[in-house]
């Protein structure tokens, strides 16, 4: 499936982030530590490649089961009551997922009017920013309804 494929791939482009961000962050404190140069822009650039790394990776850690889960209750239920208490957890997550992805929505095309820029040493476009967590949170509602599909199904977990 095309969803699981983009997941995937965006999975481990958020994990090229987090490498990308630790070297970043590790140039800075060696410049700034043994050279007395400290970087006007790696604490930037780092941030941006959290957010992006956060946003790219959360549909990935649903499909491939990754988040934290709490699973005292849900492991001794029965599997429609389980069923059903994951529903309702999904169902939460999505509606706030929704909203989540409107305010982005909402910000990028102000942004993009405005012209904003990130603030601090960095001046990068906020749209872009806000396009990335918009597209994030889209990608998450589709993997929300992907979820609930193989749940009431009990599909496979296929190419994760």
């Amino acid at each position: 499936m095309l969803l699981k494929k983009i997941n995937k791939l965006l999975g481990y482009a958020a994990g090229a982030m987090v490498f990308i961000a630790a070297f970043i962050l590790l140039y800075d404190v060696v410049m700034r530590y043994f050279f007395n140069a400290p970087s006007l822009y790696a604490p930037y650039a780092a941030q941006f490649m959290i957010l992006g790394m956060a946003f790219a990776g959360t549909s990935y850690a649903l499909q491939a089961e990754g988040h934290v889960n709490v699973e005292i209750l849900v492991d001794r239920l029965r599997p429609i009551p389980r069923k059903i208490l994951l529903t309702v957890g999904y169902v939460l997550a999505l509606i706030y997922t929704f909203f989540l992805m409107r305010a982005c929505a909402e910000y990028m095309i102000r942004a993009a009017r405005e012209n904003w820029l990130a603030q601090g040493n960095l001046p990068f476009p906020s749209a872009i920013l806000y396009g990335v967590m918009f597209a994030g949170s889209a990608l998450l509602i589709l993997t929300f309804f992907l979820k609930f599909v193989e749940l009431w199904r009990g599909s496979k977990k296929e190419d994760e």
